[in-house]
Formats: C-alpha cells, structure tokens, sequence
C-alpha cells in the first residue's frame, strides 16, 4: 500500500474540515440563488396548471419596473435604509460611550439596554401596535396629552406617522446591538492613551476624535456595512406592523417580493425582484470596502 506524504495528509485533513460546511453552503446558500437566478428569467405563476416553465428573457424584470408603485417603494427603500442604518448607528454609539463611563449600577444598565434586541421581533411590534392603539394604547393616551397632536392619533393609518412609526421602532429594535459591539471595542483601548491625553489638556471632543474614534472606527465600518445589507432588504418587522401600507407608505422591496410571491403568485417577478436587491447590496459591498481599502493604503 502507498503510503501518503506529510503534505497530502494535511491536505486530506483540511478538506475534510472544509467539505461538511461547503456541502451545506451549497445546499442551503449558493443553490436557492442560483434556482431564483434561473426562475427570475422563466414564467412562474402558482395559479397556473401549467407544469412547464418557459424562458421569457427579461420580461420579469420589465414587469417589475413597470409596477405603479415601483418609484414610491424604492425611495421608500432607499430613505428607510439611509434614516434608519443612520438612527440605530448614531444612538448606538452614544449610548456605547455613555455606558463605557463608571458609574453605579452600570453592569444592570448594560444588561438592561439588551432587551429590545433579546426580545423577539413579532413581540416587540405588537407591544407597540397595542401601545399606540387610538383607543386603549398607553402611548397613544400619553401623546394625545401633548398640545400638538390632536385628539385621535392614527399612527398607522396616516402615511407620514406610520413611516416615522416603523423607522422609530426599526431604531429602537436594533440600537442595541451596536452599542454591544462598540462597547466591547471600547473596552480595548487602554487607559493609558487618554491619561496621556489628559495631562497634555485634551478635552474629551479631543480624545475622542484622536483615541476613540481611530480604535471603533474598523468595527464601526464592519457594523455600517452589515447594518446596510441588512435594513435594505427589511421584511419581518415592516410586515407585521404595517405590511407595506397605507398605500404603499412603508412598502419596501422585501416587502413586495412577498407579496408578488405568496399572494399575487408571481413568483418570477418576485426572484426578478430579489435578484436586483441581490446585485445592489454586492454592489454596495464592493464598492465600499474598496473605498476602505484605498483610504488605508494612503495613510
């Protein structure tokens, strides 16, 4: 028997570490994309008897762009996307450095700051949709008090308020999660660099914009880019507050592939749909961490 050589044993143990997850990624990730790739460019209609899936090229796609409302939920995407990757990203940093100073019972706040991400996202909306209920909802009641709201308050039956509505509870949601992340990067900076600062009369503004800011500022960029690619395709959240109306007010693209599917069944135009979605946030990626790649070779 030929034995085996040092150098393709090691080979034949990393391939063996390696083909458990590759076979999953290709079951699980890389096929259903490549199906929805080849389904976006056939007819696919659930309602049809029809048991062949002709080849219509672009046609689904045509179809998607010339959707009524296919302007208003692609700025509805976009300025969702921008307000709220900007909201969860700013608050959550501010809360990171207010919870990285001591203060007494600081370990309980940083534990208690976690329950609106621990909680799950079909509780958190209907905590809320019960609150601002017009008739019985608590916050409802407490907002009607303030001398520039009127007596009933519909927040999800008005177009501006839901959207605010959504975008406020999508903030509040998920605000945590990057304040867990900057505070565990907050906490590898050594004390040592703002002592120095302080003896050199550094203000805090100071500090944070030479010692703060250069430490956070890698997770801060993995954390935008992940917050980006994940609020762009937003569904569960929107969907089981408002699904997507009134009138297209909070109708997202995540949302209207759904819809396309499961209750138009128009599957083709729906893998049409998720297929540009899937280009934009590869796009997007790219670009971006190009850009990131560029500014750390010039310095």
């Amino acid at each position: 028997m030929a034995r085996v050589s040092i150098k393709n044993r090691e080979r034949i143990i990393v391939l063996q570490f390696i083909l458990p997850a590759l076979i999953i990624l290709c079951l699980f990730v890389f096929y259903p994309i490549i199906k929805a790739i080849v389904m976006s460019f056939q007819t696919w209609n659930l309602i049809s008897s029809s048991t062949t899936h002709p080849f219509i090229g672009l046609d689904n796609y045509k179809a998607a762009f010339q959707l009524t409302h296919f302007s208003a939920m692609i700025k509805n995407t976009l300025l969702y996307t921008l307000l709220s990757v900007a909201g969860k990203m700013i608050l959550g940093l501010l809360i990171a450095l207010l919870l990285n100073r001591k203060f007494h019972g600081r370990s309980f706040v940083r534990g208690l700051i976690l329950i609106p991400w621990a909680m799950p996202t079909v509780v958190v909306c209907n905590t809320f949709l019960i609150s601002l209920d017009p008739n019985y909802g608590i916050l409802s009641a407490l907002m009607t008090k303030l001398p520039f709201i009127s007596d009933t308050l519909l927040v999800f039956s008005e177009k501006n308020s839901s959207f605010i509505a959504v975008l406020i509870i999508s903030i509040w949601k998920n605000f945590p999660f990057i304040s867990l992340m900057i505070l565990a990067a907050l906490g590898g900076i050594p004390k040592d660099y703002y002592d120095a600062a302080s003896i050199d009369g550094a203000n805090l503004f100071i500090q944070f914009r030479h010692i703060t800011w250069p430490q956070i500022k890698p997770i801060w960029n993995t954390l935008l880019v992940l917050q980006i690619l994940w609020t762009v395709k937003e569904f569960e959240l929107i969907y089981l507050i408002t699904k997507g109306g009134p009138d297209n007010a909070t109708n997202v693209i995540g949302i209207d592939i759904y819809l396309n599917a499961f209750r138009f069944y128009k599957v083709g135009m729906a893998c049409a749909e998720g297929v540009m979605l899937l280009v934009f946030c590869m796009i997007f990626a790219t670009i971006y961490f190009k850009s990131i790649n560029k500014k750390e070779q010039s310095l």
